[in-house]
């Protein structure tokens, strides 16, 4: 059976089909034809600020649309931008975000979900009904509940680093 794993409470105009992910929780919105596969850096300054993708090989792209705070604090990972090229709204070719996959954070693959808690303990819930049990879960993040983050898990399934994509919030 595929699991077509997508982001709880991310609401899209458009929603699409999610493609197969490596990773249960690894994709977020909806997909596009056309993408740009690199580093993450945050380009201009506040409060114009925007996040590029800095392949390895071929132009940098900046990213618009809906995902563009999310991408911002993803600022040093790898991902995969999936949206459409548009022109004239920038001085470059812009690619407007229509989903994104963060492959390596620090050359670790992490997982994305909304963290939950229940009476038994931590979970990241995706949509479709994808959710991963964590096991430890520091201080700040147990009051992060809601909060959509990427998390890098130990051994155990303990969350070991974790960052706050979009906070609950907003």
């Amino acid at each position: 059976m595929t699991i077509r794993p997508l982001v709880a409470g991310l609401a899209l105009a458009a929603s699409g089909c999610a493609p197969e992910a490596k990773n249960d929780l690894a994709w977020v919105g909806s997909v596009g034809p056309e993408s740009v596969e690199g580093r993450v850096r945050v380009v201009g300054s506040q409060p114009f600020e925007r996040p590029l993708i800095e392949p390895e090989t071929g132009e940098p792209r900046v990213v618009i649309g809906p995902y563009e705070n999310e991408l911002k604090r993803l600022s040093g990972a790898v991902v995969r931008v999936t949206g459409r090229f548009v022109e004239g709204r920038l001085p470059e070719t812009a690619l407007e975000g229509s989903s994104y996959e963060i492959l390596s954070v620090d050359g670790d693959r992490p997982v994305i979900g909304r963290l939950v808690r229940d009476d038994v303990g931590f979970f990241l819930e995706a949509r479709g009904g994808v959710v991963r049990r964590v096991g430890v879960v520091s201080d700040p993040l147990s009051e992060r509940v809601g909060s959509l983050i990427w998390a890098v898990l130990d051994e155990y399934d303990g969350v070991a680093r974790y960052g706050i994509l979009r906070d609950s919030t907003e």
